[in-house]
């Protein structure tokens, strides 16, 4: 009862700190730049981690119609370096994060960037990129994005949550008024009419996605019929949930969002690879192995049956509605 109280008050404190910030933003008493070029779209939530936002942001890129030089800056979240860093494919996740890296490695072609200093990231860009997607800086206000475009959950909407630490918000649901859109994401196969009118109640357009799992990507995975499963994400339930369609799961242990996985970690996870017959793997997400990665040659058992499960994003509906949207939006 002291705790929820304690939690209470933080809440309201919390809540109260982030809305005059805002408001200090609104009333143009804090600055906010606005850049010419390149473009930008800010895709990020008003909750902490968990809604999709990673899988929404390669969709874009992966999908985006118009031919024009494109690039992802993140914060690099996780990271031990600071300021601007360009991603490489060659980078470790300690350099750069997990999530830019996961970007680059999937994306090659793409110029991707971390600074944790939006606008300094974007004046670094201006000359080599043409469109600029500011992954997960909707609370980054120092910028003013061309496009706001705002990410939640079917199970875990913003409009039932509560601040932190009572809840998940990052800042009350009044931040919605700064989107162009709501993106729901992890809809589910049949979606009841109610939860779709409370999605669109704020007058905004709406789309739903939902995720789509490929086949686990690492050494054998034909002979594999038993999982160890590990996870360091916001939120591991649908990973974990997807892997039982897989086989047999063992165990399954999670982590923080972000965990920086320390050497007792992985000589725990090499002891369990060790123990792991031909026909048993390690599974992990793949913003988690791009963290195992930079140690897998120190750990040869773990090497051998370390997997990792991808995952995409596409639309339940109305995809071409969205691209449409989306060249009006922007005047393409």
């Amino acid at each position: 009862m002291i705790k929820r109280l304690l939690f209470y008050v933080l809440s309201e404190l919390y809540g109260l700190i982030t809305s005059c910030r805002n408001a200090l933003y609104d009333r143009n008493v804090f600055s906010s730049k606005h850049f010419d070029r390149p473009t930008t779209l800010v895709i990020g939530n008003l909750a902490v981690g968990g809604t999709g936002k990673s899988p929404f942001v390669a969709y874009l890129v992966q999908h985006w119609p118009f031919q024009e030089r494109l690039g992802i800056l993140s914060r690099g979240y996780g990271r031990k370096t600071n300021g601007f860093r360009l991603v490489e494919s060659t980078s470790k996740a300690s350099e750069v994060g997990d999530e830019p890296l996961a970007y680059k490695r999937q994306m090659p072609n793409i110029t991707v960037a971390v600074c944790e200093k939006r606008v300094i990231g974007v004046e670094k860009l201006q000359n080599e990129v043409d469109t600029l997607f500011l992954d997960d800086a909707f609370q980054h206000r120092a910028i003013q994005g061309d496009l706001n475009l705002l990410c939640t959950t079917y199970d875990k909407p913003f409009f039932i949550d509560k601040m932190l630490p009572l809840g998940r918000l990052r800042e009350s649901s009044e931040g919605v008024k700064r989107a162009q859109a709501i993106v729901v994401n992890r809809c589910p196969a049949t979606m009841t009419d109610a939860k779709k009118s409370a999605f669109e109640s704020f007058g905004l357009p709406v789309f739903y996605t939902r995720v789509r799992y490929g086949s686990p990507v690492g050494p054998a995975l034909s002979e594999i019929k038993n999982w160890h499963l590990v996870a360091g994400i916001a939120d591991p339930l649908p990973f974990f949930k997807q892997a039982k369609s897989l086989g047999d799961i063992i165990n399954q242990e999670s982590y923080e969002d972000h965990y920086a996985f320390q050497t007792a970690d992985f000589q725990y996870w090499e002891y369990i690879a060790k123990q792991c017959k031909g026909d048993t793997g390690i599974l992990t997400t793949h913003k988690d192995f791009m963290r195992f990665q930079e140690h897998l040659a120190d750990y040869p058992n773990l090497l051998k049956h370390l997997y990792y499960l991808p995952m995409q994003m596409e639309f339940v509906s109305e995809e071409s509605e969205f691209w449409t949207w989306m060249k009006q939006s922007l005047k393409r």
